[in-house]
């Protein structure tokens, strides 16, 4: 059995302190459950911030990982790989969307959207929607709303927020000098809050 103790004093050792951990060292996981080092059972509802759509160790995803990491595992971008292709025009298909573009992360994702926006348009004002996390770093933490978060860190250049689901003050908000808005279509660490629900038939349609 793993040491906790031992394992949690490592951690503070050899790890930059960024994130309060909950008192519990995963060992492994099946579908919706994960089980700590001393063998107790739980229901994950985190999920990995929504990473492990399909659960833990889902045996088709874990043969299909074996498979790949036995034949070819990284090679970057500057060759050609077929499964980057067949990914790509599978995200097509489901997004009706002309092309893909690979990250590492949804901060990065952020980030290349904002280098998009100024290079198409040139302008630097963004909305973003009140409660929204886009990213922690420098430029998608002027997107995200929490001002813990971005506090720290000011001067950024900061989005005008404007209410979730409020589609006369994004009207408003939108100018001549807007290069884009930012929205999540669910809100996640604001409570899972859905885009259009709650609103008058009128202004859902807007916010579509």
């Amino acid at each position: 059995m793993t040491d906790k103790k031992d394992l949690v004093k490592r951690e503070s050792e050899s790890i930059f302190q960024t994130y309060g951990r909950q008192d519990v060292l995963l060992v492994k996981g099946s579908g919706a459950h994960v089980w700590d080092c001393e063998g107790r059972e739980y229901l994950d509802f985190v999920a990995g911030i929504a990473v492990n759509s399909i659960g833990h160790c889902h045996p088709k995803l874990v043969e299909t990982v074996s498979r790949q990491a036995a034949a070819l595992i990284h090679t970057s971008n500057l060759y050609y790989t077929e499964n980057q292709v067949l990914l790509a025009e599978e995200l097509k298909g489901l997004t009706g969307m002309d092309r893909a573009y690979f990250c590492n992360s949804g901060a990065e994702s952020i980030e290349a959207a904002l280098k998009l926006v100024r290079r198409a348009t040139g302008r630097a004002k963004i909305v973003a929607a009140e409660r929204a996390f886009h990213g922690r770093t420098l430029g998608s933490l002027g997107l995200t709303h929490k001002a813990a978060y971005r506090e720290p860190f000011r001067p950024l250049r900061e989005a005008e927020f404007v209410p979730y689901n409020d589609s006369e003050a994004m009207k408003a908000a939108v100018t001549s000098e807007t290069g884009a808005v930012f929205l999540e279509p669910v809100q996640g660490e604001a409570g899972s809050l859905c885009a259009g629900r709650g609103l008058s038939q009128n202004s859902a349609r807007h916010m579509r």
